[in-house]
């Protein structure tokens, strides 16, 4: 007689996820058409949801900006300046600024005040957002939070190159909004350069007339020492006296022609107009929206309808095919 074969399904020693994983696929492969039918229906309703979300696209732009002229201080000259905050700022922290410059009130304010290409005509940003019945600080309020949440900005600190990403609902409107951008941070830019570049002009011109009374003093204490003193070669104390004047006009000299040049240097970027960031990558118009991921949605659905389908299949009875609540019911 032959013994009976036991199955692992039979198996005692069998782990119970075992057994569970078996019932599961048993049950997969009797019912795959109703499984099939979930997945579809999954599916469809992830589509239609993608149709109902309103598509969004992204445009990328990346810059570097100038790195500000340094101050013609030698060293003593640039710690006297730094006490009065005349120096620029560090090469490392120019990208952060810059970056934070991006999304600064400042420039978002003169964004979010331009007009844009929308539905075949010009139109206010606000209004696009759908704000036109604000009150004009809170439209701007609004429209300037809303440009923010739509910004994003990344520095690359060694390379000095900040990029950012603007997203709106049309391909047209997301160039304009970046082009936009890259010119109102641009102009805020010149406008802090010129304000910063002004108040060196004034550090350096009230320095500069400091040290020009300080230069005139020691040439006249130079020449009534002349006038007093015809001959010095016989009298070593009159030529030590002689070296340290001369010694103090030469310093007072030094000092008062690096102060007019820094003067004439500030004096100069307080009128210039130039451009201040050098474009590495333009905006461009996009092709594809960025969101939704309309692939990753359906197939999102089709997993999501074949787990519940899924679930309808672990509550049912094997044998009968019926809900396991409702055989409890009923036994």
């Amino acid at each position: 007689m032959t013994p009976e074969r036991i199955t692992p399904e039979r198996d005692p020693r069998t782990p119970g996820w075992y057994h569970a994983s078996h019932q599961l696929l048993s049950g997969a492969r009797r019912n795959w058409k109703s499984l099939l039918v979930f997945s579809v229906v999954g599916g469809a309703l992830a589509m239609g949801i993608v149709l109902l979300i309103p598509r969004s696209y992204m445009a990328t732009a990346a810059f570097q900006a100038e790195q500000p002229p340094q101050p013609m201080l030698n060293g003593s000259l640039s710690g006297i300046a730094a006490q009065f905050g005349a120096l620029q700022l560090s090469g490392g922290s120019l990208p952060q600024f810059y970056g934070d410059l991006v999304t600064s009130d400042a420039v978002l304010d003169r964004v979010g005040g331009a007009q844009y290409p929308w539905k075949g005509a010009t139109t206010p940003l606000a209004t696009i957002y759908g704000y036109q019945a604000k009150a004009p600080d809170m439209r701007r309020y609004l429209t300037r939070r809303r440009l923010k949440a739509s910004i994003g900005t990344v520095v690359n600190t060694r390379t000095g190159v900040v990029t950012f990403q603007v997203e709106a609902n049309s391909p047209e409107l997301v160039k304009a909004i970046a082009e936009t951008t890259m010119v109102e941070l641009n102009t805020a830019n010149v406008v802090l350069r010129k304000a910063r570049a002004s108040a060196e002009s004034d550090f350096a011109a009230n320095r500069a007339e400091i040290a020009r009374q300080e230069l005139t003093s020691a040439e006249n204490d130079l020449t009534g020492f002349y006038q007093r003193n015809r001959t010095i070669s016989a009298s070593p104390a009159l030529q030590t006296t002689e070296s340290r004047l001369r010694r103090q006009v030469d310093m007072a000299q030094t000092i008062y022609t690096q102060l007019r040049l820094q003067q004439e240097q500030a004096a100069t970027q307080a009128v210039r107009n130039t451009p201040t960031l050098t474009v590495i990558d333009p905006p461009l118009l996009p092709v594809r929206p960025s969101k939704p991921k309309r692939r990753l949605v359906v197939l999102a659905g089709i997993v999501a309808g074949l787990a519940i389908g899924l679930l309808r299949q672990m509550n049912q009875e094997p044998e009968t095919g019926k809900p396991r609540l409702a055989s409890s019911v009923a036994a």
